[in-house]
């Protein structure tokens, strides 16, 4: 359902607006925002809910919508909610800047106070994908591009925050009818005030937690004593060879 920016002020749309409590006031400014970005209509869809709404997520600090621009381009918003536990949207807008300067996450294409508006990205969170049963060899290629990626973070301070339990943050996009690309999304969390972890917890989260049961169906497991070796050393340098042992431990590149 795509409905123009100036009809947001009306219910239901203005609770997705200015969630959890819209108030006019807010209504308004966040309509002048979304003008001022050049967003002309919103697209209410998506698996989760706000009401009889359908929306792309909803979060602890704000709500992510797809749009479309003047020019027609399906984008993605994130709207603040307005009792985030944040001012205003500008250091999440910075880490994705951050992010992106290394070909990671959704591109940042402008954003305000309380919107961010990042490239659309179609495809499905990493559990469900591997739900599907897909061949491993594209599980194995999705993997070990998703560890490149996050060694990228890694290797510039940035860490994302939320890989340990990444159920969400990670979606594997079609690129053709035999390739898909993992996607990191969501760094509402990110800092480069803390020693990133990124490769690390995503390669527990995925081979030894909660993913690990998924996983185990379309691969082998790697051993757990050898990933642990692996990882401890990443850790104390974080470089290229470290990187590539932790993928021989994974059965993600042959051995080296």
């Amino acid at each position: 359902m795509l409905v123009e920016v100036e009809k947001l002020v009306k219910k239901p749309f203005s609770l997705v607006l200015a969630y959890p409590r819209p108030d006019e006031a807010v209504l308004r400014d966040r309509i002048r925002q979304l003008k001022e970005l050049g967003i002309s209509h919103v697209e209410f869809c998506g698996r989760k809910s706000i009401g009889k709404l359908n929306v792309l997520g909803k979060g602890h600090v704000g709500v992510v919508l797809a749009a479309r621009t003047e020019s027609g381009l399906k984008v993605a918003l994130k709207i603040r909610r307005v009792d985030a536990d944040r001012e205003n949207l500008g250091h999440e807008a910075e880490m994705l800047k951050l992010a992106n300067s290394v070909g990671v996450g959704p591109e940042l294409l402008a954003h305000t106070s309380d919107v961010i508006v990042m490239e659309f990205i179609e495809g499905q969170h990493l559990p469900e994908w591997l739900s599907t049963g897909p061949d491993k060899d594209h599980v194995v290629e999705v993997l070990r591009e998703l560890f490149e990626k996050c060694w990228k973070l890694d290797q510039i301070g940035l860490d994302h925050g939320e890989l340990s339990r990444a159920h969400s943050h990670v979606l594997v996009e079609p690129r053709g009818p035999s390739a898909f690309e993992p996607r990191l999304v969501d760094f509402e969390s990110a800092s480069t005030r803390r020693r990133p972890s990124n490769l690390t917890s995503i390669c527990q989260y995925v081979f030894i937690g909660g993913l690990s049961g998924l996983v185990a169906r379309i691969m082998s497991l790697p051993d757990r004593e050898d990933l642990i070796r692996a990882l401890r050393a990443y850790k104390a340098q974080m470089g290229r060879e470290e990187l590539d042992r932790v993928l021989e431990a994974c059965g993600l590149i042959k051995h080296i």
